[in-house]
């Protein structure tokens, strides 16, 4: 029988939750696995399940099992899919889209099981760990976890890896309302299957947004992946005479879809469909699961998208046609359904270098009523592609009048912004210059080292980087075991304090790079991307949302920290009056963002390129906010490890 305990921070004051500590069987709050299904939100007091309509003060326990395993697209669950539809939609079983290949899943669903909970609830999950020879964790992407950064999921930052046959369970609050989602974040397993949905939501007379729908139900949660026909680790350094991009090649979205093989015939498993009714209003989530490097454009065929909110944090709302999202960022949207009852093709298109391949993927907006075939029109392709209208979150565009696309930076938050945010000096301005390093054959294969770096040609390598350091994961996490972890493993602090190479270190270095920042400073972080191309990359900083104050191009010789950060206050550079708020941020190719937070977080927090292949190669930093003794006890068992060095005794 399973065992928890659980502090109620709920509680009036520290003596009382202390008083509150009791064991609970977990089993009792178990929450079902097909959530993504339901199309209704039931009233708090006609269910005991955490899926539900909000209700202040109303705040639950919800337990989560997540088995982690190797399982197969179109396994034996399958029967005669996709010959038989039916078949399709047999328990288990995981079609994706149509291509027979090994992946991993949790609970053998694909994307994983959802979590819909309330803001406050507290939720507990067990990971189950069955893939042999393989770890595993889960971040849970969006939740800032304070008071528990021991339970952020990142292997050797919060916690040890999961082993295989081990479990781990995480318990924390939800602390951040919107749109969220959990994924791997040990190895490659995100791409290969290993992420879903975690939707926070709070009472309606409280969200801002409410009164500009009238359903928003966990059904119309729209989770999309980017996929391939090989495993995740196929791609990492990368094939020299293959297949050697780093770009997606198809895309899933709730995990079903369609691909066309080398002779251009469609597979035959279904995809996904949305239902609606004529003449309502529904809010839909969209979470850009995607891993790889193309950006992709989501559309409604005939339908406009208001969009409200943007990774969790509520906008004041406009009005596009199409939204571009990034790995990682997430984008609330309400459709009104006032079309002809009919389908209508639902779009994902893979933008810059997927563009000319034809990556994409299609859903079908189903209005009740209408006969249960495909839309009318032809299905979308790269050649009959036409667009026309205004699209959030253009790739790498500076958003002037007449370019039909509004930026990130235009948005406005609809919540009201914290003062110290708008101070003439934040107390840090850091200046965090990334890119890549091309080091030679010598560097690379002949001098004794092994550090990590992918293949973007037959005869060039790349290394990641951050202010020329590339990531060290240290070999015990930083939470819970700092000591252990050997000195010459950090990175030396220079003149001002930020994290630089050893003395006469060639080109790039590699260690660990730890940034201290103050419990409760305002941070200013200046990102400049450095290599040429047209690549945008989103960053995502974990433990903390993020105001996003500017991005966009400036002369050479002004991109740097000190220069930025005097156009800001001189007010040569635009600072929004509402920023908008986020987690994950795509920087303008060959451009700058600047984005501020209060660190009121303690922990050690990853900050990263959400590119899975860039921050698995070193694009990333981690953040100390405040000191060791201003952050959370660790609970008692929490799991140790390290190296084993014990010294060579000869007798």
């Amino acid at each position: 029988m399973f065992v928890l305990t659980l502090i109620i921070l709920s509680c009036i004051s520290v003596n009382e939750a202390r008083e509150n500590i009791r064991s609970l069987n977990v089993m009792d709050f178990l929450q079902p696995e097909d959530t993504d299904h339901l199309c209704y939100l039931p009233l708090a007091n006609q269910t005991h399940h955490c899926a539900r309509q909000c209700v202040k003060g109303d705040n639950r326990i919800c337990y989560y099992r997540m088995v982690h395993e190797n399982y197969a697209v179109l396994s034996a669950a399958c029967k005669d899919c996709p010959y038989k539809m039916e078949d399709c939609f047999l328990p288990q079983c995981v079609t994706a889209d149509g291509f027979e290949k090994g992946i991993v899943t949790v609970n053998r669903r694909l994307p994983g099981p959802a979590i819909h909970v309330c803001h406050g609830d507290w939720i507990v999950v067990d990971v189950d760990n069955r893939m042999p020879g393989k770890t595993t964790s889960v971040h849970w992407h969006g939740i800032y976890n304070m008071h528990t950064p021991y339970m952020d999921g990142v292997p050797f930052i919060s916690h040890c890896p999961i082993p295989h046959d081990s479990q781990f369970r995480y318990q924390f609050r939800a602390d951040h309302v919107g749109t969220n989602y959990w994924h791997s974040h040990a190895g490659l397993s995100k791409l290969n299957g290993i992420q879903g949905s975690l939707i926070v939501r709070e009472p309606l007379d409280i969200d801002p947004s409410s009164k500009l729908y009238d359903y928003d139900i966990p059904c119309h949660t729209i989770f999309i992946s980017d996929w391939t026909h090989v495993d995740a680790e196929e791609r990492l350094p990368g094939l020299r005479h293959g297949d050697i991009s780093h770009d997606t090649t198809f895309y899933t979205i709730n995990g079903q879809g369609k691909y066309r093989d080398y002779n251009g015939v469609l597979s035959s498993t279904p995809q996904k469909i949305f239902d609606v009714h004529k003449g309502y209003r529904y809010r839909f989530r969209l979470i850009g699961g995607v891993c790889t490097q193309c950006p992709a454009r989501f559309q409604i065929e005939g339908h406009r998208l208001i969009v409200i909110a943007t990774d969790g944090y509520s906008v004041k709302p406009v009005v596009v046609d199409a939204i571009e999202f990034f790995s990682g960022e997430r984008y609330d949207f309400v459709l009104h359904a006032t079309r002809e009852v009919s389908n209508y093709w639902m779009q994902v298109r893979g933008m810059d270098k997927c563009f000319d391949r034809d990556v994409c993927q299609m859903a079908i907006l189903h209005y009740e009523g209408a006969d249960l075939n495909v839309p009318h029109s032809p299905r979308p392709s790269v050649f009959n592609y036409k667009f026309s209208g205004v699209v959030l979150n253009p790739l790498n565009a500076a958003c002037q009048q007449g370019e039909g696309g509004i930026c990130v930076t235009q948005l406005q938050s609809a919540i009201p912004m914290q003062k110290e945010i708008y101070t003439y000096k934040p107390d840090l301005n850091l200046e965090l210059r990334y890119g890549f390093y091309k080091p030679t054959r010598k560097e690379e294969f002949y001098s004794d080292t092994y550090d990590s770096f992918i293949q973007i040609g037959p005869n060039l390598t790349m290394r990641a980087m951050i202010n020329n350091i590339q990531l060290l994961t240290p070999s015990s996490p930083l939470t819970s075991q700092i000591e252990d972890i050997p000195e010459d493993t950090f990175c030396p602090n220079g003149t001002d304090g930020m994290p630089v190479c050893p003395e006469n270190s060639p080109g790039i270095c590699t260690c660990l790079s730890l940034v201290y920042i103050p419990k409760g400073a305002v941070v200013q972080m200046v990102l400049i991307d450095t290599y040429k191309g047209s690549l945008s990359h989103p960053f995502h900083l974990h433990g903390h949302g993020f105001n996003v104050i500017s991005a966009g191009y400036l002369p050479p010789e002004l991109m740097n920290a000190k220069d930025i950060d005097g156009l800001l206050r001189t007010r040569k550079l635009q600072f929004p009056k509402s920023p908008v708020m986020k987690d994950t941020l795509a920087v303008p190719a060959l451009g700058y963002a600047v984005i501020r937070f209060i660190a009121n977080n303690p922990g050690f927090w990853y900050f990263h390129c959400h590119f899975m292949y860039h921050h698995a190669i070193g694009m990333g930093v981690i953040l100390q906010v405040g000191d060791t003794k201003d952050h959370p006890k660790l609970p008692k068992g929490l799991p140790k490890c390290g190296n084993y060095l014990p010294p060579v005794n000869v007798k």
